[in-house]
């Protein structure tokens, strides 16, 4: 017996001629005859027949249809691939079945027809070639971005078309997360490329830094705080700004991301904790970024241990130069130990003492501040 309830297409929009050969009414040497492309059908009704059929209660007729779009004849590939009458369901369908056919699935890809999922499949599996014609549809990666995760796990894919997929969605503002890919490309980005991804993302505006903020925007927070002050009594809305840690909490990574970028203190300090590296890296590389800012992530022990490693080694902003940064960082237990080594004897021989007595750093680095400050005449002096 058929069972074309378990079909994604509901049967009303079924022609009748899909519905004699594979409907539930169909008998089985006539639904077998058809799964095997037997029957004298319409190309495109004889594949939409053989995808019902994939559905078959009968696991024999279940298979030969699979088989049959599996090995597609070429009259009738020619016939149906490109046809964008052709039910979105079977098309996905086929492309998932042929992605490993480099003409097929090229003229799937190319009908606008085709659901962008499909192109996820394909992605994970198809060749060198196929793969180049999925990097170079922008629209569809910016519907479905998860495509880029698929392309980035099929060794066929060449890594400048991940890399430039990748670059694409950044700058567009849309992030993948759990990708090193993406967690590169943002960090690639310039302060003026990374503020136009970060404007390409919705966020809260009282959450921006005011240097991003239009004079409009200024004036309507301003009067949306007076409202407030004003109303301090009136009962607490359904829709009221949670706090900031559960905002955050509810972002995704490019909206995290963008917050990073273009938020004030009181995000970026909070994004500078994130478990995700992106984020945090983001946080401490924003353009809003302050020396004040920097000062307290050196002293931070909840900050995220890149923080900290980029605060030792930044050269572009050197600000191991400031000197309440250098005795933040050698302080702090999360300072890589070559990095604390290197910053010791730069202290001033009152900190060096204090640092010698210090049990929260590593025994390096108070064994080596002790040494120094025994020394009269020491760098630190």
């Amino acid at each position: 017996m058929s069972d074309v309830s378990a079909c994604p297409i509901p049967i009303d929009a079924l022609d009748a001629a899909v519905l004699r050969n594979a409907g539930d009414k169909a008998p089985a040497p006539l639904r077998m005859m058809t799964a095997r492309g037997m029957a004298p059908m319409a190309p495109k009704d004889l594949i939409t027949a053989q995808f019902v059929l994939t559905f078959d209660a009968d696991e024999k007729i279940r298979q030969a249809a699979l088989q049959s779009i599996q090995n597609l004849d070429l009259r009738i590939a020619n016939a149906v691939l490109a046809d964008t009458s052709l039910n979105p369901f079977v098309l996905g369908h086929l492309a998932k079945a042929l992605a490993l056919n480099d003409a097929y699935a090229e003229k799937l890809l190319l009908n606008p027809k085709t659901p962008s999922t499909a192109f996820m499949d394909v992605a994970a599996v198809c060749s060198e070639q196929v793969a180049e014609i999925i990097a170079n549809n922008q629209a569809r990666i910016l519907e479905i971005p998860e495509i880029a995760r698929a392309l980035a796990s099929n060794v066929n894919a060449l890594k400048s078309s991940v890399d430039r997929v990748v670059d694409f969605l950044v700058r567009s503002g849309k992030i993948v997360d759990g990708m090193k890919e993406f967690e590169d490309a943002v960090l690639r980005l310039t302060g003026d490329e990374r503020l136009k991804a970060a404007n390409a993302v919705d966020l809260p505006k009282h959450l921006l830094d005011e240097k991003f903020l239009t004079d409009e925007d200024k004036e309507q927070l301003r009067k949306e705080r007076r409202l407030i002050e004003e109303d301090e009594d009136q009962e607490i809305a359904d829709d009221k700004p949670t706090g900031l840690e559960d905002l955050i909490r509810n972002l995704n990574a490019a909206q995290k991301v963008a917050l990073a970028t273009k938020g004030n203190k009181a995000a970026r300090t909070a994004l500078m904790r994130d478990t995700n590296r992106m984020v945090a890296m983001a946080a401490i590389t924003s353009p809003a970024i302050s020396e004040m800012e920097i000062i307290a992530a050196a002293n931070s022990r909840v900050v995220h241990a890149d923080v900290i490693s980029h605060i030792c080694r930044d050269k572009k902003n050197n600000w191991v130069r400031i000197y309440q940064v250098k005795l933040a960082l050698t302080n702090n237990p999360k300072t890589p130990l070559p990095d604390a080594m290197k910053l010791v004897p730069t202290l001033n021989q009152r900190d060096m003492k204090i640092l010698a007595k210090s049990r929260n750093v590593p025994a390096g680095v108070r064994n080596l501040a002790t040494r120094m400050a025994k020394e009269p005449m020491g760098k630190g002096s």
